[in-house]
Order: C-alpha cells, then structure tokens, then sequence
C-alpha cells in the first residue's frame, strides 16, 4: 500500500512495485494535495490487483501517455543494446528468444505495442514452449523475457513487468537426470576411443585436471611449465587464478604433444584450430560436445547414437522435440577428477581448490592449501591410458 512522509517541507509518496520500492515527490507542501496524488497511486495499485489497469485507465488518471512503441521495435533496441555488454553466445540465446516471441505474436514494425503485451500472452508462448522443451530451458526462456521487459520498465516505457506473476515451471520426474562420474573402467574405455591427439589430450585433462572445457580448448602454451610439471592459468568462468600440478599420465601426453606441435609464443594456442572454432562458434562449446558425444560416448555404448542431422520428423523426434538428458556428459570427467580425488585420500578443501569452484563461503575453507598437498592428491590419480 502507498503512503505519504514529509521530506524537508515537502510531501513525498511511497509505494512498492514489482519487488521494488518507489519514491516519488509530490512537488508540493500542501497536505490536501498530496493526499489526492496518494489516492490516483492506491487506485492505480487496486486497479493492477483486479487486472483492470489499462492504458486508457492510467492515462486518465494521471494525464501520462506510455510511449507509442511496438514490441518488435524494443526487442530489436534491447538485442543491440546485448551485444556490446553481453558474450556472443549469450546474445545469440536472447536473439533465439527474441525472434521466436515475435513470430509467436505475430510482431511486426506496425504492431503490437509494448504496452498491450499482457501477462496472459506471455504465459501461452512459455505454455507452448513447454510442450517442446525441457523445464529448465522454459525457465531460462522466462528468465530472458523478464529481463527485457524489466528494461522497458526501468525506462518508462512500460507500466508493469508481464513476467512477474508467472511462476517457474517444475521439471517432470522422467526429466531430473543427475550427472554421475565414469567408472574406472568407461574412463579406460573413453580414452580408448579418443579419435586423434586432441581428444585424448582433452580427455586426460579434463580428468587429471578437473579444467572446464573452454579452459582445455583455449590453454595457452604459456599456461603449461613442462620442467615442474605445472599448469598455472585463470579460470575462464570464474576469473580464480588456477595453480594444477600434471599427473604423470598427463605430463607425458602433454610433453608429446609440444614436440609434436614445435615451439610457440606463450600467448599463442596449444591447439590454435580447435581455440579459433570455439571462440567463433555460436554455441561456445556446443560444437565439441556433440563431438564427445557422437565420436566417443556413442562408440562406447554409454549414450544412444543420434540422428546428427538434427532434422525435424512427424513423429515429435527431432530438434524441435525435448531433448532427453542423458547422464553421462563430458563435464562428467569432472565429476570424476573430484570423485576419485576423494576416494584416493584427498580431503574436501584440497578437491575444492583443485576444482577451482569460486564460491565466498568455500573459499575460505580452500585458499590456504599447501602445495605439496595438492601435488601428493594429483599424483594419487589413477591410470587409464594403456
């Protein structure tokens, strides 16, 4: 509910909109004025509860005018606006979105406006969306249109966040699929099936190092000191400097590897080709997993093979259709490097600081770790490269 408070000797009102609370001046010191000023924001908030704030009723109250702006137009200013302060994928996720909430409205340079999307439209489209996609995909979707119409409302050219009312959509039970680590064994398999230097490199190191893709795909050769058997870099993610003694397995590859590929500058890739695809890729990543996937994964009987054309069929299956989550994936050699760390001996905050997770609480506990700690739980891995 809104309320009045003097600020010096003038009325100010007070209210709560959205999760936020508004502070507007009245302009006046006059108390029987800034009572009816009061009056036109409670109706205007009754008016919002019962779902009958309107244009006309707003503009009538207040002598306002939201600006004539269509939808197609504020989503194209917003998906500009993305590109020079968001990363590539992301902007492309949110031009997805974007292009397929117009196509769902039939949005075009004429109409709708912004002004005359409801909540009810916005719940139909994420309803449909539903049908084809998982919970969490229709929740990042949700999550996506909020932010742009909250844009629009930080920039008064719009009254009310569509969005806010709808709740998150709950995952099915046949959807929660929870990533596991490989067996001793699979890691053996995996590497077995490894096509080309690159991949077994990728599958060692993500094993013995618990790195994130990105972070194999673009090592610097300046980020590997073959002479004390170190990797020393800076999480991608999570920006923490990174300190990961190499695994005699690990080392060896690697120090292969570099004979093979000559000398370099430390700036320079240790694998330019994949490094350049990946950074141009839309998807960041999404390349090289479907690439563990169909030439690793699928060969060694973990995962079903696919249809990698990835065209749409009648029967539901096809790109268009849920995709079905499986439980193995490549960031499960993660899950591995910390599992097995752990049952080799390694204790919780020497696992932690090898895995580079960044969160405050955990990293007091793990910031402090000795080196030789560190080295001792690297050199406790197992073997699987045979």
């Amino acid at each position: 509910m809104a309320w009045l408070y003097k600020r010096g000797k003038k009325w100010w009102i007070g209210y709560r909109h959205n999760g936020r609370q508004i502070l507007k001046p009245t302009h006046t010191e006059d108390p029987a004025v800034a009572e009816r000023e009061l009056f036109k924001i409670r109706t205007m908030h009754e008016a919002h509860a019962s779902g009958t704030l309107t244009e006309q009723f707003y503009r009538a109250l207040t002598g306002s005018v939201l600006p004539p702006v269509t939808l197609a137009s504020e989503l194209d200013g917003w998906l500009a606006e993305c590109e020079h302060n968001t990363e590539p994928n992301t902007h492309d996720r949110y031009g997805a979105v974007a292009n397929e909430f117009k196509v769902f409205l039939n949005a075009n340079d004429k109409a709708p406006m912004l002004s005359e999307i409801r909540t009810e439209d916005v719940s139909r489209y994420l309803l449909q969306k539903r049908k084809s996609t998982a919970a969490s995909t229709t929740n990042l979707t949700r999550k996506i249109l909020s932010a742009f119409f909250k844009r629009a409302l930080l920039g008064n050219r719009l009254r009310e966040n569509p969005c806010t009312p709808i709740k998150p959509f709950k995952a099915q039970k046949g959807e929660r699929v929870k990533r596991r680590a490989f067996t001793l064994a699979e890691l053996g398999a995996i590497y077995s099936k490894a096509p080309d230097d690159f991949w077994r490199y990728m599958v060692q190191g993500e094993f013995y190092t618990g790195l994130r893709m990105v972070d194999l795909i673009c090592l610097r050769l300046g980020a590997i000191d073959l002479k004390r058997g170190m990797l020393q870099l800076e999480d991608e993610k999570t920006e923490k400097p990174m300190f990961i003694p190499l695994a005699k397995p690990l080392l060896n590859l690697l120090t292969d590897v570099m004979r093979k590929r000559g000398p370099g500058k430390p700036f320079e890739y240790l694998w330019p080709e994949q490094a350049k695809r990946h950074q141009g890729y839309k998807s960041g990543s999404g390349y090289f997993s479907n690439q563990f996937y169909d030439l690793i994964l699928a060969p060694c009987g973990l995962v079903p093979a696919r249809d990698t054309a990835h065209k749409a069929k009648k029967d539901g299956k096809g790109r268009g259709a849920k995709r079905k989550t499986n439980d193995v994936s490549f960031h499960c050699l993660r899950h591995s490097f910390v599992s097995f760390l752990k049952s080799t001996g390694a204790n919780q905050a020497v696992a932690k600081e090898l895995a580079g997770h960044s969160s405050d609480q955990v990293n007091d506990l793990y910031t402090h770790v000795p080196e030789e700690d560190l080295i001792k739980a690297i050199n406790q891995l197992p073997e699987f490269a045979k």
